[in-house]
C-alpha cells in the first residue's frame, strides 16, 4: 500500500507542510480518489486557523479536488 502525500498544518495558524500518511485499508463502501489538482477556500483557511473550534492537527484542509476514481471497495 503506498503512502498518501499532502500537505498540512500541525496547528492551529501553522504553515503547510509536506505530510505522508497510510491510508489504511479500502472499507466495502469507500472510493479512492487520486487527486490531481486541489484548492483551498475560505472554510478550509477557517479550518486551519480553527476558527470554529473543533479543528484537529495535523490538518489537510482540502475539499475542492479534482482527480480519479482509481478503486472502489466491494460494496461501493
Amino acid at each position: 500500500m503506498s503512502m498518501i502525500k499532502s500537505y498540512a498544518a500541525k496547528e492551529a495558524g501553522g504553515e503547510l507542510e509536506l505530510y505522508e500518511y497510510a491510508p489504511g485499508e479500502l472499507k466495502p463502501q469507500d472510493g479512492e480518489v487520486q487527486v490531481d489538482y486541489c484548492g483551498i477556500c475560505h472554510s478550509g483557511l477557517s479550518m486551519l486557523d480553527n476558527k470554529w473550534g473543533f479543528s484537529q492537527y495535523p490538518l489537510v484542509a482540502c475539499h475542492e479536488v479534482i482527480g480519479r476514481v482509481v478503486a472502489l471497495g466491494s460494496a461501493a
